[in-house]
């Protein structure tokens, strides 16, 4: 697998698990069960193109990438389907992880 496969891989991995994670919420608490099951099959996926973009990838650079996207995404998609404001701080945080995971990467 290229590197390129492999990064693309990681950011469909990303977006799934966020997907995954907007539709836990949808599925509140497990009360309304389809968007609980499937937030659960879609987190199945992510970690299928998580692994395979493994053979690429280093686990470390992997993971953070992953979870960064994944947070960052979770958050900005809650706040434009939410409605929620982010203070400085909060886009200032949003900015760390995403410098990190870029340095993890880079320094990689």
């Amino acid at each position: 697998m290229t590197p390129a496969l492999a990064l693309l891989c990681l950011a469909g991995a990303a977006g799934l698990d966020v997907v995954a994670n907007l539709l836990l919420k949808a599925s509140d608490g497990f009360r309304r069960p389809l968007p609980g099951v499937a937030a659960l099959a879609l987190v199945l996926c992510a970690f299928g193109l998580l692994g395979l973009s493994l053979r690429a990838v280093p686990l470390s650079v992997a993971y953070a990438v992953w979870g960064g996207l994944g947070i960052v995404g979770a958050a900005l998609l809650s706040r434009k389907l939410e409605g929620l404001r982010f203070t400085p701080r909060a886009w200032a945080g949003l900015a760390l992880i995403l410098g990190s995971v870029a340095a993890l990467h880079l320094g990689h």
